[in-house]
């Protein structure tokens, strides 16, 4: 080739080089960008093919993003991933992993006669696609701090005039300085697709986050919506599986001590569910005969019966599209169990007198204070019914299991029957209020609720709930224990005989204040924070007194003897 010819040549490839670039600095999507690259690369070296490869974000895995081949599209599904963290033999044989860990240039002018480098993944190339590979060049992409984040690989230079098979060396120059400039360019494609994917995660998050966010609401509102109050960690248990069979058809069976509230659950779970337009009915199976338990649960025709003058909707037609709730269903008769098995497995239900059933669409909600497994044993309850009928089981804690719950519970009946029956009190004196907060209600909330509404109506106006106004089960646990009872501006104060501590009236209070306090200690587990509230004192002047008084904690007595 003349000068002239040579002077054309290195015109044109600066112009195309100047174009190459301006052209990369402004692509943003990086398989576009890569692409743009290696055909540029190709075309100013003339060679047949060529790939880029390029490190994941993690700077450990160089993965092969782009491949060109004169003759099509090569196939790939045979390449491995190169691992930054292997070291040895393998690292230093394998020419990709040692161009991109040195940093160093890998320029072979004939494969076949090599035998440097392990170039098994060229050989396996080459078999897969049918193809030859003649010379390669191995060029470090970095970023403007010199950090290496992939690899460019051109395959097979050749003349461009005769077309001939030449040396990667003459051009190894201009190789690198474009590969110095693609990979500025590469790297901020990275950083921005890198940023871009951030900031949709970021959104995605902030999205799912909003979602959970609005989801908690709806249930905090929900819960207020349950008209049921309770903060203990077994209620926030049994919400928990409320929220989750709200919405779904599934049959649930609650069980617990007779006052535990079942009723009241079930009806929050069909007024907070997609049923809650729809008809919540109820039925106590334990309350009617079996014959008249049927005809109320499934109806009955005219004439069905003497006495069936008129057609009548059982309850389950009555309830189509909402809730059913069958208290005491341990209670059911066994002959009737049959039946209610039929309507949970076929949704349907026959009418006394009908000869065809009546499709419904009832969620089924049961509730039992038996041991329905000892039912099971004694030939009284269908096993197959009960499966059908605990898919999903709630078990309602007793009210001695809630904790603090019970002061929750003692405020807000108070509040109610001060409102109900117009009565001024100031509330449950403390001596009425460690009663009940020691008492063990084996009638549940219904006995601590029928125990405040006879307190506040016998309760004196203007005065406190005292311990002659809890009834007499309660009353029967501080009987012998108190010997003499004053009422002083509604205060109860109690003065044990025969005690040489109570030798003066300072004595006397002091003894009785220790008394209060380490039971209200003992009711709240030690935590002095809700001892101070149940007391209705600051928590600082709890923990004066109980300096005052030396009561320590059962932490503090056990290390004491120890």
């Amino acid at each position: 080739m003349n000068d002239i010819g040579k002077l054309v040549k290195s015109l044109s490839f600066i112009e195309e080089f100047v174009e190459t670039t301006t052209t990369l600095a402004t692509e943003r999507n990086v398989q576009n960008l890569l692409s743009k690259v290696l055909l540029s690369a190709r075309n100013f070296t003339n060679c047949d093919a060529g790939r880029i490869y390029v490190l994941d974000v993690t700077k450990r895995m160089l993965q092969l993003r782009i491949t060109q081949w004169e003759t099509g599209e090569p196939n790939n599904e045979w390449y491995q991933v190169r691992d930054f963290g292997q070291v040895g033999a393998q690292a230093t044989n394998d020419p990709l992993l040692f161009c991109g860990m040195t940093g160093s240039v890998v320029l072979i002018d004939d494969v076949y006669s090599y035998n440097g480098f392990d170039l098994e993944y060229i050989y396996h190339h080459d078999q897969e696609n049918n193809a030859r590979t003649q010379s390669l060049i191995l060029v470090p992409l970095k970023d403007h701090d010199k950090q290496t984040i992939g690899v460019l690989e051109l395959i097979n230079a050749k003349d461009a005039y005769n077309r001939r098979y030449v040396s990667f060396k003459s051009l190894e120059p201009i190789i690198c300085a474009f590969a110095a400039q693609a990979a500025v360019c590469i790297n901020n494609a990275l950083l921005i697709e890198t940023n871009n994917h951030l900031i949709e995660l970021l959104n995605d998050t902030n999205q799912r986050l909003e979602e959970e966010n609005r989801l908690l609401k709806e249930r905090g509102s929900r819960r207020q919506d349950y008209n049921i109050i309770g903060q203990s960690d077994s209620m926030l248990k049994v919400f928990g599986l409320m929220e989750k069979a709200m919405d779904t058809g599934v049959s649930i069976l609650l069980t617990g001590e007779t006052g535990t509230g079942k009723e009241v659950f079930a009806r929050a779970i069909h007024e907070n569910s997609v049923r809650k337009n729809n008809q919540f009915v109820t039925q106590n199976c334990a309350a009617l005969p079996e014959q008249l338990l049927e005809s109320e649960l499934f109806g009955y025709k005219k004439g069905a019966f003497t006495g069936a003058t008129n057609e009548k909707k059982g309850l389950f037609e009555l309830a189509n599209g909402g809730s059913i709730f069958l208290d005491e269903i341990g209670d059911m008769p066994i002959n009737l169990q049959s039946k209610i098995l039929r309507v949970l497995q076929e949704g349907e239900v026959r009418p006394l007198g009908a000869t065809t059933p009546v499709k419904v669409d009832v969620r089924v909600i049961a509730a039992t204070h038996c041991n329905l497994s000892d039912k099971i044993s004694q030939g009284q309850f269908r096993e197959d019914l009960y499966f059908r009928l605990n898919v999903f089981p709630i078990a309602l804690p007793a009210l001695r299991d809630r904790g603090a719950d019970v002061k929750l519970l003692l405020d807000h009946f108070v509040a109610r029957y001060k409102k109900q029956y117009d009565k001024r009190i100031t509330g449950i004196s403390p001596a009425a209020l460690d009663v009940l907060l020691k008492y063990h209600f084996p009638g549940n909330v219904r006995e601590l609720q029928n125990a405040v509404e006879r307190a506040v109506l016998l309760c004196e106006h203007e005065g406190a709930v005292l311990i002659e106004h809890l009834p007499d089960a309660m009353q029967a646990q501080v009987k012998g224990k108190v010997s003499m009872a004053g009422k002083t501006g509604g205060t109860l104060i109690t003065q044990q005989v025969a005690d040489p501590r109570f030798s003066s009236l300072k004595n006397a209070v002091n003894a009785y204040e220790i008394s209060v306090i380490e039971q209200h200690l003992q009711a709240n587990n030690w935590n002095q924070t809700r001892t101070a509230e149940t007391l209705q004192i600051p928590r600082r002047t709890l923990i004066d007194k109980m300096s005052r008084y030396n009561i320590k904690t059962p932490e503090r007595k056990k290390r004491r003897s120890l």
